[in-house]
């Protein structure tokens, strides 16, 4: 005979939520074995920490309301796993509600590269179709210019939990710690819903440690410098200056990871910005997943492979009016058709899923040609990507942003953090 469900409030369980949340992570700093204690406080604990351990058990505590988001987090990125572990995470809990939708504020961890907000949503009605168009961000009355990223995966019908990353284009002063986030939805039944929640930072914002590094590294005479690694809690950033009298053209930096003396390793950043700038400009950030509450004596810097290729022939060449390929690379095996304002490109499925993104393109009077969006289909041989322009009938280039031709791998840089 099944037991009857039991009634709580949703504020008491949130409460209850965060509290067996904090204290599991004290009691991991702490180090010490309690034995009597509730069962829910041994059954956070259990659950958190077996999350890094078991896939299966992170995917069942995800449908718990209140832990998808964070748990998903932690499941995929050690550095906010470390966050959670040193009480860097602030807990927020604001709600507000509009047309029948009520949004949550959960938590927030800020540092001065970048914010991420944890939110929970829960709906009146169907929000299959509900979409989540942009979020800005405000600090007192100015909106942060920053680059977002976000998902919004819908549990079921009427819940979502999820987060929303922001880089900051440049160091953010918090000169005030009163900030709003709004987010705009679109339904089709429900029509536009703005929801503004507005929130206040309490705990301290953790200074960026910033290390001098000058190691320049060269792989078969192609020169790269990494200048500088800015460690914050979100993340590591790897500041890279390209030598301007390479004969080839870098394109990327492959599977690159740092690992401390004592072996652990931390990698790029999934489902967000893993880069800043543009590497055909000599200058270039990548974003490593943060041990910022580590202090190693140095870090080693990993590099799977260079990708780089001749110079004067990283692009492809086409003429939108005639729909002919003007030129291509000797090197290039990928097969190329033009249809209206789309450039179709057919690869073998051998660069293990990396795109050549076809986004750079300049037209014959030199302006750039406007891209408008990328189009990625797949069978057990190729990929195609189908990259689409604005309205052009002339001559245009476009330039390759990865290509598969390794000029070195597996490099390996040891630089003393001092």
């Amino acid at each position: 005979m099944s037991k009857p469900l039991i009634d709580v409030p949703k504020e008491k369980l949130q409460q209850v939520r965060m509290n067996m949340f904090r204290k599991v992570q004290r009691e991991k700093r702490r180090k010490k074995r309690i034995v009597s204690v509730a069962c829910i406080s041994i059954l956070c604990l259990s659950l958190l920490f077996s999350i890094r351990v078991s896939p299966t058990i992170a995917s069942q505590v995800a449908k718990i309301p209140g832990f998808q988001a964070i748990v998903t987090a932690i499941a995929i990125d050690k550095g906010i796993k470390d966050i959670v572990d040193h009480e860097y995470y602030e807990e927020i809990n604001v709600t507000q509600s509009r047309k029948g939708l009520a949004l949550t504020l959960q938590g927030v961890i800020a540092d001065n590269l970048g914010f991420v907000l944890f939110y929970d949503a829960d709906a009146s009605f169907d929000i299959s179709k509900l979409n989540l168009e942009k979020v800005q961000l405000f600090q007192g009355d100015e909106e942060i210019e920053c680059g977002c990223t976000f998902t919004m995966n819908a549990s079921n019908q009427t819940y979502i939990s999820s987060s929303v990353k922001y880089s900051f284009l440049k160091p953010i002063a918090y000169t005030s710690k009163d900030f709003k986030a709004v987010f705009h939805f679109q339904d089709e039944e429900k029509g536009n819903i703005v929801i503004s929640l507005p929130f206040s930072l309490k705990n301290e914002i953790a200074k960026e440690k910033i290390f001098t590094a000058n190691r320049t590294i060269d792989v078969n005479g192609q020169k790269f410098t990494i200048t500088q690694i800015r460690r914050s809690p979100l993340k590591v950033a790897l500041d890279i200056e390209v030598a301007k009298d390479n004969t080839m053209q870098l394109l990327a930096l492959d599977d690159v990871a740092i690992m401390t003396e004592s072996g652990e390793r931390r990698e790029s950043i999934r489902n967000d910005i893993s880069t800043d700038g543009n590497i055909r400009d000599g200058k270039f950030t990548l974003y490593l997943q943060s041990n910022y509450f580590d202090d190693p004596a140095s870090l080693t810097v990993m590099i799977g492979a260079v990708q780089a290729v001749p110079k004067g022939e990283d692009f492809i060449e086409v003429d939108f009016g005639t729909k002919e390929i003007i030129t291509k690379p000797t090197y290039f095996k990928g097969d190329i058709s033009i249809v209206q304002q789309s450039v179709a490109v057919k690869m073998k499925k051998n660069n293990e899923g990396k795109l050549l993104m076809l986004s750079d393109a300049i037209k014959e009077d030199g302006t750039p040609l406007e891209f408008k969006s990328l189009t990625i289909s797949r069978d057990e041989q190729y990929v195609v990507e189908t990259s689409q322009f604005e309205e052009y009938n002339g001559k245009a280039k476009l330039y390759l942003n990865y290509y598969p031709n390794p000029i070195g791998e597996n490099i390996e840089v040891n630089i003393p953090l001092q």
